[in-house]
């Protein structure tokens, strides 16, 4: 199981109260992130971004008497799920992440978006040869047992399935990487089954694409 401490990186630093403005926002751009943790004594006191630092008018002064625009219940703790941090990371916004000890709650590292990004790219298995199916299915009627029974009977596997809703079809769409790209067999099967079929990339050219639109995310996150 993935977990957040199996996450931390330990070449982003955390920053004290008595660092001051300048010296924070020189390691900004050096890490290339726009927060960094505030942590005094392994306790986490929040998360200083770039915006409060050129807000605040301040350059050689202590960052501590600045207001931090994220407080410290902004983290996770080090046994939380691999999906949970991402949705914090995402709700939030945020390029670090800290991560705090589950036994006393101190501050024990960092998550950064850099290797969020890359874990979400091994999970999706972006980088192994084979199909991707998306089903749109309506809430009542997901099964992945079925849907991995229906694989399963065509000789497929399932590298990765991933689940996102569909409000405005009232639908979720799951997303399948399968670990084949002659997908008709398996296609046929989920119709019969009156699954409706929202999109298939099998193809040499269309599966170099979903490659390339991983790549450009990570050259856009400058990672």
């Amino acid at each position: 199981m993935l977990l957040a401490k199996n996450l931390i990186v330990d070449t982003v630093p955390s920053v004290k109260t008595s660092d001051s403005a300048t010296r924070v926002l020189d390691w900004m751009g050096e890490f290339k992130v726009s927060q960094l943790p505030v942590v005094n004594h392994e306790r986490l006191l929040g998360i200083i971004a770039e915006q409060d630092l050129l807000e605040s008018g301040i350059e050689d002064e202590p960052i501590g008497a600045i207001r931090l625009s994220l407080p410290e219940q902004t983290h996770v703790h080090e046994d939380t799920h691999f999906y949970d941090v991402l949705k914090m990371a995402s709700l939030m916004k945020l390029d670090v992440l800290p991560v705090l000890s589950a036994r006393d709650n101190t501050y024990i590292g960092v998550i950064t978006k850099h290797d969020l990004v890359r874990r979400a790219a091994e999970f999706l298995n972006v980088e192994e040869p084979g199909g991707v199916i998306v089903l749109s299915v309506a809430l009542n009627s997901y099964s992945i047992s079925e849907i991995g029974r229906i694989c399963e009977s065509n000789d497929a596997k399932i590298m990765s399935l991933s689940v996102s809703n569909a409000p405005e079809l009232g639908k979720l769409l799951v997303t399948l990487k399968l670990n084949i790209r002659e997908l008709s067999r398996v296609i046929s099967t989920f119709e019969r089954f009156e699954y409706e079929i929202a999109l298939v990339v099998f193809d040499a050219e269309q599966l170099d694409d979903y490659r390339d639109r991983y790549e450009n995310l990570l050259r856009y996150l400058n990672l």
